[in-house]
């Protein structure tokens, strides 16, 4: 039997399309997977940072201001006033526009590098009440996404803290892969939705130094 050149073609097309299918369902999953082990990485390093904190007699709101301000990378997109947009880097080509992104001399080098720095700037020096509404991140706009520490002073005068954070996983397909994680609403740009959370938490111990800054009265 000859088939057709026209079915053969369309026989052709639909393998195309089902291989290209899953590639992309390969790819977002490594994607997504390497997305989680960098978090879990960050969230790590801001436990550390956090327990440092303590160890020398930070107070709980400033151990907060600490942890969160490490965990930055794995607190997705930075939320902005609408008016920056649409700015675009300046540069005359690609390369140009990559130079001043990461040039740290004359950086920033765009009104949304100088607005970020201003806010660091104003967390740093923000009261316990306010400090939360400052950094603006798509995984801290909901609390079930936020992070959360605890953390105690045990017999052998060591510092242990708990850090736990549920990260959304957004990427494409991720319902495919991750769709026994427990669902968390997680707030993309102007729109809420669900997602697969992967619970992490991260532990770090350190001995209470507080002792040698703090007076006792």
């Amino acid at each position: 039997m000859v088939i057709p050149f026209g079915q053969k073609q369309g026989a052709a097309m639909v393998e195309s399309c089902v291989v290209i299918a899953l590639l992309c369902l390969i790819l977002f999953g490594i994607l997504q997977v390497s997305y989680v082990v960098a978090a879990r990485n960050v969230l790590n390093y801001s436990a550390i940072a956090a327990v440092r904190a303590a160890s020398v007699g930070l107070n709980e709101f400033m151990l907060h201001k600490v942890a969160r301000y490490a965990g930055i990378p794995a607190a997705g997109p930075v939320g902005t006033p609408s008016e920056f947009g649409r700015e675009k880097l300046r540069g005359n080509s690609v390369g140009a526009m990559w130079d001043n992104a990461i040039a740290r001399d004359q950086s920033p080098k765009s009104a949304l590098g100088t607005y970020e720095i201003a806010v660091k700037e104003a967390y740093h020096m923000a009261p316990p009440r306010a400090f939360q509404l400052i950094l603006d991140y798509e995984n801290w706009r909901l609390d079930e996404t936020r992070i959360h520490i605890e953390h105690e002073i045990g017999p052998d005068n060591l510092i242990t803290l708990e850090l736990e954070q549920t990260v959304p996983l957004v990427l494409p397909f991720s319902h495919v892969f991750f769709g026994h994680l427990d669902p968390v609403d997680a707030k993309r740009g102007a729109h809420v939705g669900t997602y697969p959370g992967k619970r992490i938490t991260a532990t770090a111990v350190v001995e209470d130094h507080s002792r040698h800054y703090l007076k006792n009265n």
